[in-house]
């Protein structure tokens, strides 16, 4: 009788964990969806839109120079390195990505020679370009993503400080003057992700920007014909979540 009466209460306390484990799990099998704790979402949801800005080092060339008051004429020319700045805001879908882009360049210095003597020409240009741009992803290795793109757009030049026989005529020089243009570029490059929604973008780009011609200077006036650049470029974008 005593050896029972030792087994009954163990026997007891099993009987009430069982009791209301049971009856907790007829609670939670008929208790309505929204008595029930609702599973943590993971929001992976992107927008596509990013932010960008860039700065690159340019490679200045023209097509040809036009001395629209000879003589004296043109007999060699050359157009000094700038850099360039810019921004702009774009949308990536999957491979395919698009963007709007505002670059300034600064002012490249120009010289040219005429038959008389050297550096008889002068004057500086610089340039606003506007651009929407497609591009194409070709995959991504290790965080790396190399692409191809092109733009279209417009270009405005500005000639300024445009100076004939600077060695003997200081002070001269003719008044600013700008063109509006249609331009456009291709490039090629690779991205990177940094960390979450940042990525650096180090890539190439040919942009043509189209002709400037100078105000007068002593008579002359000089038409820059087809002015391009080849950039190297390195950029930051930032995904918009």
């Amino acid at each position: 009788m005593c050896s029972i009466t030792k087994i009954l209460p163990p026997i007891g306390v099993l009987a009430l964990v069982f009791s209301s484990a049971a009856n907790a799990a007829d609670l939670g099998r008929y208790s309505s969806p929204l008595s029930q704790s609702a599973p943590l979402l993971v929001d992976e949801f992107s927008s596509g839109w990013y932010l960008r800005g860039d700065i690159g080092y340019r490679f200045n060339d023209l097509d040809g120079v036009t001395n629209l008051d000879p003589p004296p004429g043109v007999r060699g020319h050359d157009l000094g390195r700038t850099w360039m700045f810019g921004a702009g805001v774009g949308y990536k879908l999957e491979w395919f990505r698009t963007d709007l882009t505002v670059d300034y360049g600064t002012k490249a210095k120009f010289s040219a020679d005429s038959p008389i003597r050297n550096d008889d020409f002068s004057a500086n240009i610089d340039s606003v370009t506007g651009l929407v741009n497609v591009y194409g992803d070709l995959g991504t290795w290790a965080g790396f993503t190399p692409y191809i793109g092109a733009g279209i757009g417009f270009s405005h030049l500005q000639a300024a400080n445009f100076h004939v026989d600077s060695s003997r005529a200081p002070g001269l020089d003719a008044d600013s003057a700008g063109s509006w243009n249609f331009a456009w570029a291709y490039m090629a490059g690779v991205s990177y992700q940094l960390m979450g929604n940042a990525h650096i973008d180090v890539g190439y780009r040919h942009v043509n920007m189209g002709d400037v011609t100078t105000g007068r200077a002593l008579g002359n006036q000089m038409t820059f014909k087809k002015m391009s650049a080849d950039e190297i470029r390195v950029g930051f974008r930032y995904f918009l979540d």
